[in-house]
């Protein structure tokens, strides 16, 4: 069974590939409900833990610790950082597989996916545009642990480009060359990109985005000018996990032509009663935050204007997809701004699973390639060690190797001027004038490599004091490849002996 997955920050969306169809599978929850998405939540309660929809049903029940939103902690922590739900404490990525294993437990038997128990569910899967190669290998390794066999990894806004071009583009693919401007706002990251359809191979120009910010953000500004209005200055966590659901339902429910928003503070704290906002202030409060989501999208523009020589004229659309496009001053701005250059998804909340879904169907016949979204690059001592510089591996919207391509890789050789490599890595979204690290920035686990062949016998490098030393006749290699998930892997060896160790880059703790 042929699956794409859209692990989402508040939901996540699943689509089947069914004969040149691609329905959103739907989920059916204790009450015999059916929805288009399962929860992504986390609840527990001394020894107990639930996820999903099992999960949503403990809200209001006392003693029940919740966690919304565990995607975004993938933004700045490492797979073995402890976190803490509740009583229980585990590693992110247990967490996460743990809430995988649910989700594929679920489909199997509490969905509306036909598929037998010898049947495999080979899925495609979605990281956001923006996040680092941490982020994608715990999803990765997560989605194969919790037993999906995971057949590829795309960024969201690039598979939302493959159902703009299924959808509205028709089966026929695209006549000429187009240009699609993809504003993806979901619950908890907002990504753009700037694509190139021609016929059924695209190509993404550049990318954009801002890690922390989506519909999580809307949802607490609502609720903070809520309990500033009923003058209440604390809630503990029981009632913050009830006030952000109830104020993301009526958020969710705005429409346009909405006035008045009415927020039920009595849901979770006692007496507190019902206060009502008008929307124009909620919209005048959550406007910075709307236009820093355009300003990142005309970024992603202009660089591909500079890069492939378009303009704003040159776009068939730009296209409105995640669950918080929906949230009415978003497609107001967008539309002030660009006017009919602007289409929403029909399906904004499935978009990129139904083009995940497209994109795993061979015979749809959809290809893309994928660049990178971020800086990669070590700290390295210059001037014979009176400076320290970062060296750029691999450079921002660099093009990634396409499925079943060779690996990018990248060489460094040099003559080692100490006993051991202290190798500093980090990821960031942009660099300055003087192409230092700047913006987002994510800092990796620090590998040490024994230059000295006297020190590689030692089991840890991590307490030996390194020290200026001449090594004759030892030449270092370091050799570093990247996939077409964007997971970077680097492998060091001395060319004198051959001496080699291999290292998978991964996020520090």
């Amino acid at each position: 069974m042929l699956l794409g997955i859209d692990f989402g920050t508040t939901r996540t969306v699943v689509t089947a590939v069914n004969r040149g169809n691609y329905p959103v599978v739907s989920f059916t929850n204790e009450a015999g409900d059916a929805f288009e998405w399962y929860p992504s939540i986390i609840a527990t309660k001394g020894a107990e833990i639930a996820f999903g929809f099992e999960a949503l049903a403990k809200q209001g029940q006392p003693g029940w610790t919740f966690r919304r939103s565990v995607k975004r902690e993938l933004a700045t922590l490492g797979p073995d950082s402890r976190l803490k739900i509740g009583e229980h404490e585990m590693s992110v990525f247990e967490w996460i597989t743990s809430f995988l294993e649910q989700l594929h437990h679920d489909l199997r038997e509490n969905s509306n996916l036909r598929v037998k128990k010898k049947d495999k569910l080979e899925a495609i899967i979605s990281v956001p545009a923006n996040a680092n190669s941490n982020q994608r290998f715990i999803t990765l390794e997560a989605f194969r642990r919790a037993g999906f066999d995971v057949r590829g990894m795309m960024n969201e806004p690039s598979a939302a480009g493959i159902e703009y071009a299924h959808h509205i583009l028709g089966e026929n693919g695209v006549g000429k060359r187009e240009y699609l401007l993809v504003y993806d706002l979901g619950g908890g990251t907002f990504d753009s990109a700037v694509i190139s359809l021609a016929d059924r191979d695209h190509e993404v120009l550049s990318n954009e985005g801002i890690t922390r910010l989506g519909g999580d953000n809307f949802d607490v500004i609502l609720l903070d000018m809520a309990l500033k209005k009923a003058d209440i200055h604390e809630v503990n966590d029981a009632q913050l996990a009830l006030l952000l659901e109830e104020c993301r339902e009526k958020k969710e429910g705005l429409r346009p032509t909405t006035r008045k928003i009415a927020i039920d503070l009595g849901c979770a704290i006692e007496g507190a009663g019902e206060v009502s906002l008008t929307t124009t202030d909620l919209y005048a409060e959550c406007k910075p935050l709307i236009d820093s989501t355009v300003a990142a999208m005309e970024q992603a523009m202009q660089k591909a204007t500079a890069e492939a020589g378009i303009d704003w004229k040159s776009l068939a659309a730009v296209y409105l997809v995640g669950g918080s496009s929906d949230f009415p001053p978003v497609a107001r701005l967008l539309r002030e701004r660009y006017s009919k250059q602007v289409k929403r998804s029909a399906y904004p909340h499935a978009a990129v699973a139904i083009g995940l879904a497209i994109a795993a169907d061979t015979d749809a016949g959809h290809k893309l390639r994928e660049r990178f979204t971020r800086h990669f690059g070590v700290w390295r001592e210059v001037e014979s060690g009176r400076h320290i510089a970062f060296d750029t591996l691999f450079e921002k919207d660099t093009l990634l190797p396409s499925k079943g391509e060779e690996k990018l890789t990248l060489k460094r050789r040099y003559i080692p001027a100490h006993n051991i490599g202290h190798f500093r890595y980090l990821e960031c979204g942009g660099l300055d004038a003087q192409r230092q690290p700047q913006g987002d920035i994510t800092i990796w686990d620090e590998i040490h490599f024994p230059f000295d062949p006297a020190l590689r016998a030692e089991e840890s490098l991590d307490g030996v004091p390194i020290s200026r030393v001449t090594l004759n006749g030892h030449l270092i290699e370091e050799t570093y490849s990247c996939d077409a998930n964007g997971i970077i892997e680097v492998e060091i060896t001395d060319l004198s002996d051959h001496f080699s160790r291999s290292f998978k880059l991964r996020g520090k703790k």
